[in-house]
């Protein structure tokens, strides 16, 4: 189970945002390539870089910059924010990505998840981002019922999913120990785990969960918590 940190981008800046929203935004950084090739030097095995711009608004300002990061720094990148077209997968992709998340294509019908698999394979993951019983898309302002969201991905055939638990963003209130349970419990998905990691304390509960279900947890993906230094990367550097 690795740490990945989340390098989160609007604006131009690297920022962190409560919840996902405009309005709560906690602090902002000036250069978000050179944020992320701190991160490289201390020692992450990859970066999840997240458009925050893009899923906001829907333009493709912060691309030069994500391609920048993925073509100078030499380490696997996963990107998501505003992928909303096959077209956009292609370009990412074409940077040299790692993998694109994508989110809002969730609501398209289950045949097109399942070419979209066949077409991009591993080089794509869903994410399943959850504010209350809804999974949210579209810069988290519009709602899909979650098991519409579960039956189209397991149609589709996808293993792995980046599951965050969007009210807890940003917030360092920890994990809720419950969701996680229920969705291993439910699912066959393999998780990358995001939202409300506060502390060593939350991984360790999700090492400690992790043993409970066949190491189906992946990884965690860590923003805030790193960057307010509750979290020591350099701790799960194998």
């Amino acid at each position: 189970m690795i740490v990945i940190p989340a390098v989160d981008i609007y604006q131009g800046k690297t920022v962190r945002m409560e919840q996902g929203r405009e309005s709560k935004i906690l602090f902002s950084l000036e250069n978000p390539f050179d944020v992320a090739f701190y991160w490289y030097k201390k020692g992450a095995k990859a970066l999840h870089v997240i458009d925050l711009q893009g899923a906001i608004v829907g333009d493709e300002e912060s691309l030069p910059i994500i391609e920048k990061i993925i073509k100078n720094i030499p380490i696997p990148v996963e990107v998501g924010g505003g992928i909303r077209t096959i077209e956009k997968i292609e370009k990412i992709l074409s940077f040299g990505a790692w993998r694109v998340i994508f989110s809002s294509l969730l609501k398209e019908n289950k045949d097109f998840l399942r070419n979209l698999r066949l077409q991009f394979g591993e080089k794509i993951i869903p994410s399943i981002d959850v504010m209350g019983n809804s999974v949210v898309i579209k810069g988290w302002k519009e709602n899909i019922s979650w098991n519409e969201v579960i039956d189209k991905i397991e149609y589709a055939g996808f293993r792995e999913v980046i599951f965050t638990d969007v009210s807890r963003d940003g917030t360092l209130q920890g994990i809720n120990v419950k969701l996680i349970r229920n969705v291993l419990e439910n699912t066959n998905f393999y998780l990358w785990i995001a939202g409300g990691i506060s502390s060593t304390m939350d991984i360790e509960k999700l090492k400690e969960i992790n043993g409970d279900y066949g190491n189906r947890i992946k990884g965690v993906i860590v923003g805030r918590a790193l960057y307010e230094g509750k979290i020591d990367l350099g701790e799960f550097i194998c």
